[in-house]
């Protein structure tokens, strides 16, 4: 039993679908399906019940997510520990960020900033923003960059970075592309695929359909951006996404849409109130604040 085994298992339970969650892992689902059978193999009893359409967790299956989550949970934590002694000659900072680095251009700030400050390594944990900010709290990361919309509260040091607009995802030849701009009830009736609710935006986007006076129809919930495009290209649902991180994937057979009634998200450098930060987080922090304001 490995790490990578654990995690396998893991995302067979969340998706419950051999097929769905091996596109997730980006392996094939043969050998998603081997790596299953050889845990069941060593734990010795099936965690999965195959004899349905779709597959779901056994009772003891059950019991031993628990354990699997703690296990990651654990293992990840050690990691991101051991960072900070890993070239301890140069000085590290390890920071969190949502999914969003390549749409808002966000590695490119963080190569400069390696350019300009070569002791200083920076280590990234890429991961959801719920994950990210039990991370900061646990003091597993010094800063994060997260939407705002999914802090807890008034609990942290806010740095605005930028700002995004929600829009209108459809195939091109959907009769709402044609609208602008769009009153969201109009999509009222449509099938939607949106993040899956772990995402950030994902109660930004039931709030504005709330506001809107409806409540909608959630087809599909991807984690992937891409994934949400190829359906919404082949004309299987509309999406609501951030106007920057779709205009990135430059997909030719999807519209963009602005909301009559604009939704906006922000973007921003966080940390704990109270918490005195390391010169080298310091230094990123006025360096990101230059960069994106120019």
């Amino acid at each position: 039993m490995d790490i990578t085994q654990l995690k396998y298992f893991l995302t067979v339970a969340k998706y419950c679908h051999i097929t769905y969650a091996a596109e997730q892992l980006y392996i094939s689902q043969s050998a998603l399906s081997k790596h299953i059978n050889q845990l069941e193999t060593e734990v010795g009893l099936k965690l999965f019940d195959r004899s349905e359409r779709t597959i779901r967790l056994t009772s003891a299956g059950h019991e031993f997510l628990s354990f699997a989550e703690d296990v990651i949970d654990k293992h990840d934590k050690m990691l991101l520990k051991m960072q900070y002694y890993q070239q301890s000659d140069k000085g590290c900072l390890t920071i969190g960020a949502i999914p969003i680095m390549s749409q808002y251009d966000i590695q490119r700030a963080i190569a400069a900033f390696e350019k300009q400050y070569p002791d200083i390594t920076v280590h990234i944990f890429e991961e959801k923003g719920d994950h990210i900010i039990k991370m900061l709290d646990d003091e597993l990361l010094e800063l994060a960059i997260v939407r705002t919309a999914t802090l807890p509260g008034s609990l942290y040091k806010v740095v605005p970075l930028f700002e995004d607009e929600m829009v209108l995802v459809t195939s091109k030849t959907h009769p709402l592309a044609q609208k602008r701009p769009l009153a969201l009830k109009e999509a009222a009736n449509e099938p939607f695929i949106l993040l899956d609710s772990g995402a950030g935006l994902y109660d930004l986007f039931l709030t504005a359909c709330a506001k809107a006076g409806f409540s909608p129809f959630i087809r599909y919930q991807p984690t992937r951006i891409e994934t949400i495009i190829g359906f919404v290209a082949e004309n299987m649902g509309v999406s609501l996404l951030m106007r920057k991180v779709i205009s990135f994937f430059n997909h030719p057979d999807i519209v963009c849409t602005e909301l009559q009634e604009p939704v906006t998200s922000n973007v921003a450098l966080v940390f704990p109130h109270g918490r005195k930060l390391s010169p080298n987080a310091n230094l990123f922090r006025n360096f990101l604040i230059n960069w994106f304001s120019k």
